[in-house]
């Protein structure tokens, strides 16, 4: 019985390993390229919403709390252009409002604000507008009122804060008299300082942002004093009434309170409407797939921006 003998198998020729190598080389940089510009495009599609879609978000929310504020204020008999401001005078302390409600309308005609103040600085209230915090007087009773407000993003109501100085009218308006501060004085102070919260003696106002724009390692802070009333009376000044003894919050401004979880949940939709949309896309050499994709893609894409907002370092 003979053996048969097997024929070798031939060679690949040494350009055909070459190229078979560098075609797997071109895959795999041609997906670490795909994948840095996903990313850059991401990040891109996020500083657009944190510059311009949260301040739609805010302005829209603006809307309403000032339409709320404006009814409150005319059934007070309160008008935001009273004909004139007399002396100064504080009005009694009353029960301050619930968290989230408007308490006043803050217009500072130097750097053009016009903004519905609310109650509290959460990051819930702090996106729909300036907030007051929650312990301090409410304007125009005796102590110091504290309002703080983001500065780049969310409508920026605090952009130009830095651009005011000593002698500048500061308009806010409630239910119970409009009031003008004018300002004393603008320092800085470290994000951990909460010491500018503290009570004072006659009626003041301290307005705070971070600084400088675009950062979180430091707090702007703008004081100024009670300096003319407009009662709905126009009649004797009102009766000091000392600061009620509530406690302040002492957490620093725009600490994030936000939870991880909805995030990590928004972002798996994200990646799983992008991958069925590319896995559809191959399996059925239908590119119009991704034109169906695109809407449920960028929805849940806002969401995700929306709740991982509040876990950023608060910079904004």
């Amino acid at each position: 019985m003979t053996e048969i003998e097997l024929p070798s198998p031939t060679p690949l020729p040494r350009g055909h390993r070459r190229r078979m190598k560098r075609e797997r080389t071109n895959k795999v940089l041609g997906f670490i390229g795909a994948t840095c510009i996903g990313l850059g495009l991401l990040i891109l599609a996020f500083a657009i919403f944190q510059f311009f879609g949260t301040g739609l978000i805010t302005k829209g929310r603006q809307a309403k709390l000032h339409d709320q504020l404006a009814q409150e204020l005319h059934h007070a008999h309160i008008t935001t252009t009273p004909h004139a401001v007399g002396p100064p005078r504080t009005v009694p302390v009353e029960t301050q409002p619930a968290l989230g409600q408007p308490i006043a309308e803050i217009s500072i005609p130097k750097i053009h604000i016009d903004f519905t103040v609310l109650q509290g600085t959460g990051d819930v209230q702090l996106e729909a507008g300036p907030g007051h915090y929650i312990g301090t007087p409410m304007p125009g009773q005796l102590g110091n009122v504290a309002i703080a407000g983001h500065r780049t993003t969310w409508l920026r109501p605090f952009w130009n804060l830095n651009e005011l100085s000593p002698g500048d009218d500061i308009y806010l308006t409630t239910t119970q008299g409009y009031f003008r501060y004018r300002v004393s004085k603008q320092f800085v102070v470290a994000p951990t300082d909460v010491s500018v919260l503290d009570q004072t003696s006659n009626a003041t106002l301290t307005l705070s942002t971070c600084n400088p724009r675009f950062s979180a390692t430091q707090r702007l802070i703008v004081q100024a004093v009670l300096s003319g009333t407009w009662l709905p009376s126009d009649g004797s000044p009102s009766t000091t009434t000392p600061v009620a003894t509530t406690t302040t919050n002492s957490t620093p401004q725009f600490v994030s309170s936000g939870s991880a979880l909805p995030a990590v949940l928004w972002g798996i939709v994200c990646a799983a409407i992008g991958v069925a949309a590319w896995w559809c896309v191959r399996r059925f050499r239908r590119w119009w797939i991704y034109l169906v994709a695109a809407p449920l893609f960028l929805i849940a894409l806002f969401y995700f921006f929306l709740t991982i907002s509040p876990l950023l370092p608060p910079s904004l």
